[in-house]
């Protein structure tokens, strides 16, 4: 039997929304049928049986086999799962934030493959999914038709993308955007238009310009950071609530100590929440899906 479906009969309460009372016996007689019958009495789709098996040790460990329960109903996710070799914690939080921030696009699965060896469950760098989906939102958004190869490749396309932003002129028309989140500072202005936003991907050497629509949605939010040091951060709202999405000093590289601690106060004295854990689909605190 299979390490997942192996789960699920020995932890059947992290799998169902309620055991059923007579389980003890369905454990006896489960193995002895074909794995898609065990697959389905624990909610996952026939064709998802191969897929099952794909799944990491740790990550079936962690509590990610929800989470793919849920997103292999998803189409684009489901295609994904069938060319990848296997899933481990970075894909799924991987996708879990791509979903959560409505990505429906086709994904580039030599890009996929690469992520998964590169960063294997053993590695200490399964906290950068986020910024990797971040930079790939931002490359794909900026080109549809470019195709991603891997990590490297995206990061090449990164450069070109911000070489290609900075030799433009803004000739579109102004608008002035929603009321931003919170009032700014004398450290940090919100960008309230959107010659305002192309100025400063300009100035900066990023991309936010690509987020014009969904400020004008009012889904995103940017505000230009003079001190410590001269930096973009950026606000996304999901259900109501507005949370901390990035932010990045000129050329999207990495502030500084001093900056992290300023801005992570003033996230807490304005109620801003922070993307995190709540990513991991399958098992958010509960208000992540009801709000």
């Amino acid at each position: 039997m299979i390490p997942a479906l192996a789960f699920c009969l020995e932890h059947p309460e992290l799998i169902l929304s309620s055991v059923p009372e007579d389980f003890a016996k369905a454990r006896e007689n489960l193995p002895f049928h074909k794995r898609k019958k065990i697959a389905v009495y624990f909610g996952f789709l026939p064709s998802s049986v191969n897929v099952l098996g794909k799944i990491t040790e740790t990550a079936i460990l962690e509590g990610y086999l929800p989470a793919f329960r849920k997103l292999y109903r998803i189409s684009i996710y489901q295609k994904a799962f069938h060319h990848l070799v296997f899933l481990n914690r970075f894909l799924f939080d991987f996708f879990g934030l791509a979903q959560k921030r409505g990505w429906k696009e086709k994904w580039d699965i030599l890009f996929l493959k690469d992520l998964s060896f590169r960063f294997p469950d053993s590695s200490s760098k399964n906290n950068k999914y986020q910024s990797v989906f971040q930079t790939y939102e931002e490359v794909k958004r900026f080109c549809p038709e470019w195709k991603v190869h891997s990590l490297a490749h995206l990061y090449e396309l990164e450069k070109k993308m911000i070489y290609l932003i900075g030799k433009n002129e803004f000739t579109g028309h102004d608008e002035i955007y929603p009321s931003p989140p919170t009032e700014g500072e004398n450290w940090m202005i919100p960008v309230g238009t959107r010659k305002q936003l192309f100025d400063e991907s300009k100035a900066q050497h990023n991309c936010v310009f690509s987020y014009d629509s969904d400020i004008l949605a009012g889904k995103y939010y940017i505000y230009r950071i003079l001190i410590p040091e001269r930096c973009t951060l950026s606000l996304l709202r999901i259900n109501g609530d507005w949370y901390l999405d990035q932010v990045s000093s000129a050329f999207n590289k990495k502030v500084k100590k001093e900056t992290a601690e300023k801005i992570e106060l003033w996230r807490m004295q304005n109620g801003i929440l922070i993307l995190g854990d709540v990513f991991r689909i399958g098992i958010p605190p509960n208000w992540v899906f009801t709000r």
